[in-house]
């Protein structure tokens, strides 16, 4: 049987030795986790500020889920070394290097509000101060018109 590994389905976004689903598995990272550390490893990759906004959102969402309903990290803590393996085969820039391990290392609600804040700083370096059209902050009425 082969390696799941040496298989991409649909781009070359994860053709390197240390895949995102690997950091997942070896952390047992909870699924928004996973997601938001998805988008900020593959936005330069793949959909751009697109995914960087989308990293954004589940971090809103993550937010909102300790917030609201006292969620708590489900996952292990991951070493220097081996997220420094992990940047260095996704040629993580140093910006989405502190947003991975701000949420692989997360334990109190105050750690993801200074993730928010990196992952805007890093949408704003990469691609200007506003989240794009496909942001969409879950707070805001949505059927109030806009003035």
């Amino acid at each position: 049987m082969s390696n799941a590994n040496d298989t991409q389905v649909g781009g070359t976004h994860y053709k390197n030795p240390f895949q995102h689903w690997d950091l997942c598995h070896e952390l047992d990272l909870g699924y928004f986790e996973g997601q938001i550390s998805k988008y900020i490893t593959r936005h330069r990759f793949k959909k751009g500020k697109e995914d960087a906004d989308k990293s954004l959102h589940f971090c809103d969402k993550l937010i909102e889920l300790v917030t609201n309903g006292g969620r708590m990290p489900r996952h292990k803590m991951i070493r220097f070394a081996r997220m420094s393996e992990y940047a260095q085969a996704n040629s993580l820039a140093p910006i989405e290097y502190a947003c991975v391990n701000s949420i692989c290392n997360w334990q109190q609600i105050e750690d993801l509000h200074m993730l928010r804040d990196r992952i805007v700083r890093l949408i704003d370096e990469c691609y200007g101060a506003e989240p794009g059209p496909g942001y969409v902050d879950q707070g805001k009425d949505l059927n109030t018109p806009k003035s």
